[in-house]
């Protein structure tokens, strides 16, 4: 086996969705040369009436991180893969962890609440805490993709995301779709056309493609243009916490997603890059 890259972390709990996405990770360790890391976080001792229930939930735990690095090394010699069982809350483990990883990588989980808040959810909880960026894979039945998909709007984030969404284009080998939603035509595509430049620049050869939606919000756009998409990418303006505007794009997108979604981190933690000038309503995070 040749010396891994980098790390790629996976949340898994035995779920489907956590199988799904399991799936997916190992696919893009091995690929990448990555070492692919399963946690599975079990409540806090103090969670537990009793002492032999959280030992009990331990094993379980355990028994899970075995047999799913068993079944993840199996198929692919060119893959590495070690578990880690951790305490306390999940998102709050894999933020932990991922300061030394390349990318995390969750499964979709429940949806908002009756109040409209996604704070419960692991995945979101996730993506907009974690140091590193994260992809959130739904489960998916088999049918075609193709195309990696972004949203832009002007800003630094979304330079970020664009940069980020060109790379991921190349190492699948597919084409790249900018997606901007406004009501405004020309300074939408003003918008479009200076993003496609500063990627086009920057990765010659490279097909990319423009997507004025001006019938739709951000959300609602990104999710048509990624329905039969292998990945989408959002952009991410939090602020490393889970305080985030109910409205905000990126919890819109992430529990209806259609496909593989990763998000980047805020401009904050990506110094040294200017932003494009520009103006209307676009699909990534505010």
């Amino acid at each position: 086996m040749d010396e891994v890259k980098g790390r790629i972390l996976l949340g898994t709990n035995g779920s489907a969705a956590a199988r799904a996405a399991a799936d997916w990770a190992a696919r893009r360790a091995a690929d990448a040369g990555d070492e692919l890391v399963l946690v599975h976080v079990v409540p806090a001792r103090t969670v537990f009436r009793l002492g032999d229930s959280y030992e009990a939930a331990r094993k379980l735990g355990q028994d899970l991180l075995d047999g799913e690095v068993a079944r993840l090394s199996g198929p692919d010699a060119r893959l590495k893969v070690t578990g880690i069982l951790a305490d306390g809350e999940p998102a709050q483990a894999l933020r932990a962890l991922s300061e030394e990883a390349e990318l995390v990588v969750v499964g979709t989980d429940r949806g908002p609440d009756a109040h409209g808040e996604g704070f419960g959810s692991v995945s979101f909880q996730t993506s907009i805490i974690s140091h590193s960026p994260v992809t959130v894979v739904p489960v998916q039945g088999q049918r075609p993709a193709a195309g990696v998909v972004v949203g832009v709007d002007g800003s630094l984030e979304s330079r970020i995301a664009a940069e980020h969404a060109a790379a991921e284009a190349i190492r699948l080998g597919e084409e790249l779709t900018m997606v901007h939603a406004a009501t405004d035509t020309s300074a939408g595509r003003e918008i479009l056309g200076a993003a496609r430049d500063g990627v086009a620049a920057a990765n010659p050869g490279l097909p990319v493609h423009e997507l004025l939606d001006l019938d739709h919000g951000p959300a609602d756009a990104l999710l048509k243009a990624s329905t039969s998409a292998r990945l989408l990418v959002l952009g991410c303006r939090g602020k490393g916490g889970l305080r985030v505007l109910i409205g905000s794009v990126a919890k819109d997108v992430l529990f209806r997603i259609h496909c593989p979604t990763l998000v980047t981190r805020p401009a904050r933690t990506m110094a040294g890059l200017p932003t494009v000038s520009g103006r209307g309503e676009a699909p990534s995070e505010r």
